[in-house]
């Protein structure tokens, strides 16, 4: 099973959704309980006795059939309660590793059937998921608060070092003086940055309509990042290699190979060496460029197809800059640009 899946079935349970408000009255009443989502052949085949109820989902419904000792099964949009006090005899040949007789079941039939299956604890009053080989058990909201307060500092923390690595770049790439390390540690934090937004996110599916908060502050700290990174990419990278390729590359690294920063120099496209880090290279000016209000995506292909470097670019003189027709207004924007991010910069530090 995929992140996908467990994103899918976290969905279904969020808080504010309707199949999470009827977990929670069991819950709350001290009871378990065993839910199906959706139904097939397949499921006939494991499915024994029960009632046909076939009415509309509601919370409090679902937490009065949990009454009742056997298993729900609802629909797979959770719209429609279909059966209830079921008894379920899934193949003793899946594995599991639960003690208990409902967890037992639920893992069994999840692995059988390749469907989202819930238990609720009567005893340790907790829920847990099953979907496939999936097993995943749902943090009450103290600990998920605490959690995501955790990831959401961390977050913060890398998006300050990421920005001050751009900022330095940017320094370094007006002087012409950027090396492949320099690159490569960059990118290596670009990663990084995306890692733990995308382990926030998980937490922000599981609060629901209780992380809104938390959710505008994650869109904040990353609402810039794809494109920062694409530019970023577009600078550096050999016009043969596209940008999704070396992303690919870097997903496929474990945590403790991103740390290593040889891994990251072959994501750019150069050997696996510690030789190589002092190479200088030029930036082709997209991400710097960029930042300029003024000048259009058209502008700015323009120049950058044309000279070769930002350093360059930034020591053109209006003839030059004239002849690939760029208008007396945008040469002004692009000085009073440059010379405003170097302001910037230099103050920030």
């Amino acid at each position: 099973m995929t992140k996908q899946d467990l994103m899918d079935i976290i969905i279904k349970v969020a808080p504010g959704s309707p199949l999470r408000d009827g977990i929670d009255y069991i819950l709350d009443a001290g009871i378990g309980a065993l839910i199906i989502i959706g139904y097939d052949d397949d499921v006939e085949e494991v499915k024994d006795g029960g009632f046909c109820i076939n009415c509309d989902y509601t919370p409090e419904k679902i937490f009065e059939l949990s009454k009742m000792d056997g298993a729900i099964i609802i629909n797979d949009d959770c719209s429609k309660i279909l059966y209830a006090n079921v008894h379920i005899q899934p193949d003793t040949s899946f594995t599991t590793t639960e003690s208990g007789t409902r967890h037992r079941t639920a893992e069994r039939v999840a692995k059988q059937l390749k469907r989202e299956v819930v238990a609720i604890s009567e005893r340790k009053k907790n829920v847990t998921l099953y979907k496939g080989n999936l097993k995943y058990r749902l943090k009450n909201f103290d600990e998920l608060n605490i959690e995501v307060g955790q990831v959401l500092k961390t977050l913060e923390s890398y998006r300050h070092v990421l920005n001050r690595s751009l900022d330095n770049l940017t320094i370094l790439e007006l002087d012409d003086l950027v090396t492949v390390l320099d690159v490569a540690n960059t990118l290596q934090r670009f990663e990084m940055v995306r890692r733990i937004s995308e382990e926030i996110t998980r937490y922000l599916l599981e609060l629901g309509a209780r992380g809104r908060l938390v959710n505008m502050q994650v869109s904040e700290l990353i609402w810039d990042i794809d494109d920062e990174e694409e530019s970023f990419l577009k600078d550096y990278l050999d016009t043969d290699t596209k940008p999704e390729t070396v992303r690919r590359y870097l997903h496929t690294l474990s945590d403790s190979e991103l740390l290593d920063i040889e891994n990251i120099v072959v994501a750019l496209g150069y050997t696996k060496s510690s030789s190589v880090f002092d190479n200088k290279v030029a930036a082709r000016g997209y991400r710097v460029l960029e930042k300029i209000s003024k000048l259009t995506k058209k502008d700015i292909e323009k120049i950058t197809s044309t000279y070769k470097d930002i350093s360059e670019i930034q020591e053109l003189t209006d003839e030059d800059l004239g002849a690939i027709k760029i208008s007396k207004f945008k040469i002004k924007a692009l000085r009073a640009g440059i010379n405003r991010l170097k302001f910037t910069i230099e103050m920030q530090r």
